[in-house]
């Protein structure tokens, strides 16, 4: 085995890391020197969800990840409410058809309009003030008596 080295970016994220023996380093790339033993603590760290960079005296360190921006949380708030309401598209397809087949319907009209309800609510949670810090609404308890679509 050759010189390790850790490649980073300008933020001093640790990119790739290259070894002079066998993946020699890029023209152009900025790098650290690094040992074996430094470059298997590193992809240990990684491992195990530590982010890597090379701190401000030029070694290479393994960081706690930082934490989720509010553009993230946000955007896995939007996935969760995203799938509350997939949840139950299956409910509504299904009391439309049996209207329009004029056979009656499972859910009662008042069912109905509570499930039309609650989507309602999930769809306007986003505007709230406190955004993305927000408890979704709970479905209607007739919502988990129809069990789901693949049933």
């Amino acid at each position: 085995m050759g010189q390790k080295y850790a490649a980073f970016s300008e933020q001093g994220a640790i990119t790739a890391f290259y070894d002079s023996a066998d993946s020699p380093v890029p023209q152009g790339v900025s790098v650290v020197a690094i040992s074996e033993q430094q470059w298997l603590a590193l992809i240990s760290a990684q491992s195990v969800g530590k982010r890597l960079v090379v701190d401000v005296a030029g070694k290479p360190v393994a960081l706690d990840p930082l934490p989720p921006t509010r553009a993230e949380i946000a955007s896995a708030k939007r996935a969760e409410r995203d799938s509350a309401l997939g949840a139950t598209d299956w409910l509504v397809a299904r009391h439309q058809d049996e209207k329009l087949l004029g056979n009656g319907t499972t859910l009662s009209a008042d069912q109905f309009v509570m499930l039309l309800g609650y989507r309602q609510s999930l769809r306007e949670c986003s505007g709230m003030p406190n955004w993305p810090d927000v408890t979704l609404p709970s479905p209607p308890p007739f919502v988990s008596e129809q069990g789901s679509a693949s049933a």
